[in-house]
């Protein structure tokens, strides 16, 4: 039986719902170990994950739909692009451990003429806003959009190693590994907009250094592009990396102007970011260094960009009208929750995730959301999972 097939199985197993894979030889991290006996520590946390996604929405066949269409689009995708639909999965299971307080629905459609304020609208989008989850809170309603917090520049790495690994044991029959090095300090917004064109570049300069049986690579393009590639002929490789939680805020501070296309007027809209040491290598949580960089992040989204006023079409190719500020998009932003996907590691369900909340003192919308707001509803056996809650009240400046 294929992953693919496996996978199939599964889905009908749990579900009891049918959905077929075209492809039936694709495969990537997230499935291959679910087709692998005994099931490793990963495996078995995700389909425990869904048995609770199942019994949780079972009485709302649509929305147990979506969820089996999501586990599907696993089994569809690449070696990273498994990481966006997953991480869907790891928000609607976080946040329906805390159901005695909130209802979440999955898969939202808001009609655009009724958000005629809002970035989507004064963007140019039509008809509809499409926003993964709604949580139904006592006294407000909280939309959030979920993202898998992946590195752009080790989703492109990976796919020039492979090609070069590849390359290497076509030409010379031999067993390569490549790594990059020092990858920290680099600036978001420059890796996205400079490294896409220099991949072909990249992957020559290291294809020439295999057939020189060389060990190191310096490859340096302007004053953005700096990489130390090492290549071993081994199966392991050792790299030196240099983490900073507060160079790595500064560097992904424009990040989250990626996803503001779909920030509401008239409603809270928060981002959940998800991390899983699979598909993002870069945060390590050591010695504190996600809550330091989580805070610090949000900090720098909430507080630096919102003194900003250029365009943000300057920083994010997804707005098309110069009248988008910075500023504009950051104070639509209500907050950012990060998941840490703890799957691969964790044995118990009450340490299968690590949150991080943080909210915007300067939301303009509505009056913005506090701990005091939000925090109640968090108070059951799994708030041992929240790591971090802050509203940033006395330390906005």
């Amino acid at each position: 039986m294929t992953d693919v097939e496996n996978l199939e199985k599964i889905i009908f197993d749990i579900f009891g719902i049918k959905k077929v894979i075209k492809n039936k030889k694709n495969s990537n991290k997230c499935i291959r170990p679910l087709n692998r006996y005994p099931l490793n520590m990963f495996a078995f946390n995700f389909m425990n994950r869904l048995s609770r996604l199942k019994k949780k929405y079972s009485a709302f066949p649509d929305e147990l739909e979506i969820i089996a269409e999501r586990v599907k689009n696993l089994g569809e995708a690449g070696d990273s692009g498994w990481a966006g639909p997953y991480s869907e999965l790891v928000a609607l299971d976080f946040y329906g451990q805390f159901s005695d307080f909130f209802s979440t629905s999955y898969t939202n459609k808001l009609k655009i003429c009724d958000h005629p304020k809002s970035i989507p609208a004064l963007n140019g989008q039509k008809e509809t806003i499409d926003i993964d989850l709604r949580l139904n809170l006592p006294k407000c309603t909280v939309y959030t959009d979920v993202k898998s917090f992946n590195c752009v520049h080790q989703q492109i790495f990976e796919r020039i190693f492979e090609n070069v690994e590849e390359f290497a044991f076509r030409e010379l029959n031999g067993n390569i590994m490549i790594g990059v090095e020092n990858l920290s300090p680099l600036d978001y917004v420059k890796v996205k907009k400079n490294l896409p064109p220099k991949i072909h570049e990249i992957e020559e300069t290291l294809k020439k250094a295999v057939m020189e049986r060389k060990n190191f690579v310096r490859y340096v393009s302007g004053k953005d592009l700096h990489f130390n590639f090492k290549i071993n002929w081994t199966s392991e490789i050792s790299l030196v990396k240099e983490y900073s939680p507060f160079a790595m805020a500064q560097a992904y501070k424009y990040k989250f102007l990626d996803y503001g296309s779909k920030l509401l007027d008239t409603s809270y809209s928060m981002i959940t970011m998800v991390k899983n040491p699979w598909f993002n290598a870069e945060t390590v949580d050591f010695g504190w260094f996600n809550n330091i960089f989580y805070r610090s992040l949000s900090r720098r989204t909430f507080m630096e960009l919102s003194k900003i006023k250029e365009p943000a079409q300057d920083f994010s190719d997804i707005y098309k009208n110069n009248e988008i500020t910075v500023d504009t998009v950051s104070r639509n932003l209500a907050g950012i929750i990060f998941i840490d996907d703890n799957s691969t590691r964790s044995k118990y369900y009450k340490s299968l995730y690590s949150a991080y909340i943080y909210l915007n003192p300067n939301y303009k919308n509505l009056s913005p959301l506090s701990i005091q707001n939000l925090e109640k509803y968090f108070r059951n056996s799994f708030q041992v999972q929240i790591k971090d809650f802050d509203d940033f009240k006395w330390d906005n400046y």
